[in-house]
């Protein structure tokens, strides 16, 4: 779904064990990844598997914090990044008080640090589409979670001027 950039510039914002961020490590062009994750065990977890999977620490950033405060705790600027890749919480397994609102912030997000051209790869439980024009919905997959169905969408940042 997300396809490959060139100087790849990547965040996941619930990073948990890093499964998703070290697959997308194994592939050329990624020249930086941040990974955060509100759970500082998640954290550590993950590391251990970048290091398991052998992955250099030199281009990656690990952060235990709330994705809402990237801009305190992480080196992401305005349209720096070029892919999020995000596994939120669902509210199954972690109970999520305000689940649309976690979605719309994640879009806000995305909008603000994503570049033109730069996609948000993220499996949405909810029927909530982006609330800005400048995020365009390029594919949605339904896929079933073992009984919780979700959607895997990918949104790409366009800039003002296509």
């Amino acid at each position: 779904l997300a396809g490959i950039q060139a100087d790849e510039h990547m965040w996941d914002p619930f990073c948990g064990s890093g499964l998703e961020l070290i697959e997308r490590a194994k592939l050329e062009s990624v020249a930086s990844i941040i990974a955060t994750d509100i759970d500082g065990k998640a954290i550590e977890i993950a590391v251990k598997n970048f290091e398991s999977a052998g992955i250099s620490r030199d281009k990656i950033a690990f952060h235990r914090c709330d994705f809402r405060n990237y801009e305190k705790v992480t080196a992401i600027a305005p349209e720096s990044l070029s892919l999020i890749i995000a596994n939120p919480p669902l509210g199954r397994r972690i109970r999520i008080e305000d689940l649309k609102g976690l979605i719309a912030e994640l879009y806000q997000i995305a909008i603000t640090t994503l570049r033109p051209g730069g996609r948000l790869v993220f499996i949405n439980p909810l029927k909530l589409e982006s609330p800005d024009a400048s995020l365009k919905l390029e594919a949605r997959h339904l896929v079933d979670l073992g009984g919780f169905d979700c959607r895997v969408e990918k949104w790409v940042k366009v800039s003002e001027f296509v």
